[in-house]
């Protein structure tokens, strides 16, 4: 149940048009660094705030590979200011573990069951090559609502921005 808006919940919680933002890391967040993130992510939400209004926000690590925080706007907006102190945190977290969470030019993409992360040249080149097609299941994280995040976050090449990549 939301007791507040400082609540920290999980991303189901909020509404489908709530604003997200994913960071995907260059390497697994298991174990105690997992821990560690989890907890900076919690005491951050708990006191995110735009222009003294408390955000009702969400986060979860996905795959063990990306941190994706939202937030429902309906409450209250994320303002620049904020988003500001997001990143921040976001570069706190990256500089402590080197995760590269704010380097966009890689891809994640699906090999079986298991997550590979090329950089965007390597990709284009394993499109060009056949390694990779139209139907290599892609993450797309420039999505920017949960209801992106529930329906275009996991997809296909030819569903999302990199069949911009296809030869």
């Amino acid at each position: 149940m939301i007791e507040s808006p400082q609540t920290v919940t999980d991303l189901s919680s909020l509404s489908d048009g709530a604003r997200v933002w994913i960071f995907q890391s260059s390497k697994p967040l298991v174990g105690d660094m997992r821990t560690q993130i989890s907890s900076s992510m919690i005491a951050f939400l708990k006191d995110w705030a735009a222009h003294g209004k408390n955000l009702f926000a969400a986060f979860e690590i996905r795959y063990d590979r990306f941190i994706v925080i939202g937030v429902d706007e309906a409450m209250a907006q994320a303002t620049g200011c904020s988003i500001d102190k997001l990143i921040k945190t976001i570069q706190a977290i990256d500089s402590s573990y080197e995760l590269d969470l704010l380097e966009r030019m890689k891809v994640a993409y699906r090999e079986g069951e298991d997550i590979q992360e090329v950089d965007v040249n390597t990709f284009t080149q394993m499109l060009a090559d056949g390694r990779a097609d139209e139907s290599t299941r892609v993450f797309n994280n420039v999505v920017e609502s949960i209801s992106e995040l529930k329906t275009d976050w996991e997809t296909t090449v030819a569903q999302s921005w990199h069949r911009n990549l296809l030869p």
